[in-house]
């Protein structure tokens, strides 16, 4: 009997992993990515790490879903950015955006130490240590710190608060150079909800939102909308 960890996407999701990325090369790195599967479940089995462990909703709604992104900001996936991922958890989109575009360097910032942990020895495991850097700091403080503040070309998080408050709390870690992405992995019922407020807290610091079309993930996971926030100036605040 087959191990379940082994499983390969299903059509529909290796269809719409094609259409993330724009190249089918993710198929010859796929051992990493079902490495760190059967790692997630692995660890999750002493310490809680996710409730998503299915092998089916480990595609939709944990790789499908990271790499949906790169429908929204394409160069994420596909250029050599410096990256931060907020509240990383248990390595998601941390690891899946690692998997996608061998030529990223990331930061995972996360402030649980358990997690940590099982982040610092995974990103040896899967190959990661020389671009992935793990970071047990809040955000707020990352974005003081040298070599982080202003030092990234995009900042992700997924799951993590509401719109107006991420744009305040991460901004200090974008570059202060036109292009710079923040950009909230949301769905289109709090994406509308918080429009009013993220549109008038982006303005205060400079950055102008812009919200992707509705993406619906595979497998019947369910909408993803990103909400992106763009530097398009090289001023680091307007309002501090």
């Amino acid at each position: 009997m087959s191990d379940p960890t082994e499983q390969h996407p299903t059509p529909e999701v290796a269809a719409f992993l094609d259409r993330c990325l724009g190249t089918p090369g993710w198929r010859e790195r796929l051992p990493l990515i079902r490495t760190f599967q059967q790692d997630l479940v692995e660890a999750n089995a002493r310490t809680n790490l996710t409730r998503i462990l299915s092998p089916e909703e480990f595609w939709t709604k944990h790789v499908a879903d990271s790499v949906a992104v790169g429908l929204a900001f394409p160069d994420l996936v596909r250029r050599p950015l410096r990256v931060a991922d907020i509240g990383c958890g248990a390595g998601i989109p941390l690891f899946p955006l690692a998997w996608a575009n061998p030529e990223l360097r990331l930061t995972g910032i996360e402030t649980n130490g358990k997690k940590v942990e099982f982040l610092e020895e995974e990103k040896v495991r899967l190959g990661f240590g020389k671009r992935v850097t793990i970071l047990g700091r809040q955000a707020r403080e990352a974005g003081r710190m040298a070599g982080h503040g202003g030092a990234y070309d995009v900042v992700v998080a997924r799951a993590v608060t509401e719109p107006a408050l991420l744009v305040r709390e991460t901004r200090r870690l974008l570059l202060h150079e036109p292009g710079a992405c923040l950009i909230a992995y949301t769905t289109p019922a709090a994406a509308a909800a918080g429009r009013e407020l993220a549109v008038r807290e982006a303005r205060k610091f400079g950055l102008v939102p812009r919200w992707s079309d509705v993406i619906d993930l595979p497998g019947g996971a369910g909408p993803r909308q990103f909400l992106l926030f763009l530097r398009l100036n090289e001023s680091a605040d307007i309002v501090i």
